[in-house]
């Protein structure tokens, strides 16, 4: 019998995973063009699959030795983990189809081989997790990450007699023959060298550490390690700034920096390793008492999970198959969710907003021109051509819209723009995207601000009121231009009947939406950007009050 159950698992797993395939393979394209995407900078992720099945090859005794009996729990986890499927497929969310997968690697052989297997399974599965892009999602611990990896770094750097000014990110000396200005940009954070060092650490501490305990302090290590080495890459900068010159220290210098950061980090992982193995036994003993308890209570679960395993082998493995098999038919073979074409916004933004009165800018494409001018300055120099307005510039033909939104918006996007200014010179520039089939076509501010050449001091929730029966939750960005100067920009989402100043929530409600309701509603973000700080309670009263005349223009309700 056990010899006949065998092979019927084998051959259940052999067609999941065929199955497994067809259902993913788009997400596992996309994966992979993430690992090649500047912003996530996931180069480590192609690494990360072969470290699982070097780990799975090198338990293979214990794999064998832990199969046992089919197990009741291991379905429920099986059907969890195809809930998130479904709800990545449809919402067309391919971070969510890696959760669902990677689970799905630990769930299904946990089901059809029990506990023990589960057990061996752990580690192989769940580092696969360093696969998922989430760079593009952190950017408010970038944030916090670059103050204080800067603060350190000019804290360390007077303390050895390097005399260093900290404003915001940016590090700078004053002293005559050695000046230099440093800002602490996203890429340099230190975030995307933490995710790199937690999957080296916890592939080193897998294969060297041998209890449990000891593995999971050496990963822990991995987090100040990564932000120490990132910290004396920092210092590295200003000192070659000292010694060579900015010129020096921003451009060649800072282009293989990384490596410092590298370097310091595996020296500091073996040393920690080195301290594991000669001091661990001090650390489990004293965690030992506390475990104790929790350990029994863990074993005598187990057996009793290993003993009802045994119970309808056969109704295990038929009720994995059935439902993998149907969700991931329906997920193929369910009609694509329906586009909601309507329109719950003006068709273009109003020329005057209370006291503030309107310009359109117009944005030439020319990569060596780029220029950006208002509609009334163009018609003040006659610049309108067969085709519309001309670049005063360069003679282009110019657009509604900038290059860099034109190449990465899909082609349905709509966007609306104009730049409000009153008497006394206060500007708002208004931008507003109105989504279209693709989730593409709106994506948070902060994408795309360091590219103009902003640096984020920080971003927060702040309500305010417009004069309705609640106040309006917007996200603000503090940023600053290189060269000087702050600024605001508020932005928010909304679709026709939903409103939120979170992606992530706009996120899991167009998942809910595409899953649940099988139809796509049409987002809209409304960005705002604001000359100045936006701190003192004036400017705070003065710009709700142009939100309180804008806002029922642009969504009429």
């Amino acid at each position: 019998m056990k010899r006949r159950l065998d092979m019927i698992r084998w051959a259940a797993l052999a067609v999941l995973a065929v199955a497994g395939w067809f259902n993913y393979r788009a997400m596992i394209s996309y994966t992979m063009l993430m690992f090649s995407e500047p912003l996530e900078d996931m180069s480590h992720g192609w690494l990360v699959p072969f470290v699982s099945l070097v780990a799975l090859w090198s338990q293979r005794k214990a794999l064998r030795e832990a199969a046992g009996g089919p197990c009741w729990r291991g379905v429920l986890w099986v059907a969890g983990f195809l809930v998130v499927a479904w709800f990545g497929g449809r919402g067309a969310q391919s971070r969510l189809e890696q959760v669902s997968l990677i689970g799905l690697i630990w769930a299904v052989p946990y089901a059809l081989w029990g506990k023990g297997m589960e057990r061996v399974m752990r580690f192989p599965a769940a580092y696969l997790a360093f696969t998922i892009p989430v760079s593009s999602f952190v950017d408010f611990f970038t944030i916090h990450l670059r103050i204080f990896s800067s603060a350190l770094a000019t804290g360390l750097l007077n303390g050895v007699g390097i005399v260093v000014e900290r404003s915001g990110t940016a590090l700078f000396s004053r002293v005559p023959g050695a000046e230099f200005n440093v800002d602490v940009a996203d890429p340099c954070s230190g975030v995307r060298s933490l995710f790199a060092m937690m999957a080296l650490t916890a592939a080193y501490a897998f294969f060297t550490q041998k209890s449990l305990l000891r593995k999971w302090v050496l990963f822990g290590c991995s987090v100040p390690i990564a932000m120490v080495g990132n910290m004396v890459r920092i210092m590295s900068i200003c000192l070659i700034a000292t010694w060579f010159g900015q010129e020096v220290a921003t451009g060649y210098y800072h282009d293989y920096s990384g490596y410092v950061v590298f370097l310091v980090g595996v020296s500091l992982m073996l040393k920690a390793g080195d301290l594991l193995h000669k001091h661990g036994g001090l650390i489990e003993r004293l965690a030992r008492f506390r475990l104790l308890v929790w350990l029994r209570r863990v074993c005598v679960g187990a057996e009793a999970a290993q003993a009802r395993s045994a119970a309808r082998p056969y109704g295990v493995v038929a009720a994995v198959f059935v439902l993998v098999i149907a969700v991931f038919v329906g997920n193929q073979t369910v009609p694509r969710p329906e586009y909601n074409a309507g329109s719950f916004i003006a068709s273009a933004l109003p020329e005057t907003v209370g006291e503030f009165t309107s310009e359109v800018p117009w944005f030439c494409h020319n990569p060596q021109c780029l220029e950006t001018i208002e509609e009334r300055e163009l018609k003040r120099v006659g610049q309108a051509g067969v085709d519309g307005f001309v670049c005063p510039a360069c003679g282009g033909t110019l657009h509604g819209a900038s290059l860099g939104e034109t190449d990465a918006l899909p082609r349905d996007t709509v966007i609306l723009k104009r730049n409000y200014r009153s008497q006394d010179g206060l500007r708002y520039s208004v931008s507003v995207v109105v989504g279209g089939r693709s989730r593409g076509s709106i994506h948070r501010p902060e994408l795309c601000l360091p590219a103009q050449g902003f640096a984020m001091l920080d971003a927060g929730r702040v309500e305010l009121e417009i004069g309705r029966g609640t106040p309006l939750a917007v996200r603000k960005i503090s940023a600053t231009r290189s060269g000087g100067g702050s600024l605001s920009i508020v932005y928010w989402f909304l679709s026709n009947d939903r409103e939120s100043c979170s992606h992530t929530e706009r996120i899991f409600l167009d998942v809910w939406d595409r899953s649940i309701h099988n139809r796509i509603n049409r987002w809209v973000m409304v960005a705002v950007n604001v000359g100045s700080a936006l701190e003192t309670a004036e400017e705070l009263e003065r710009f709700e009050s142009f939100l309180a005349a804008l806002y029922p223009q642009i969504a009429p309700r």
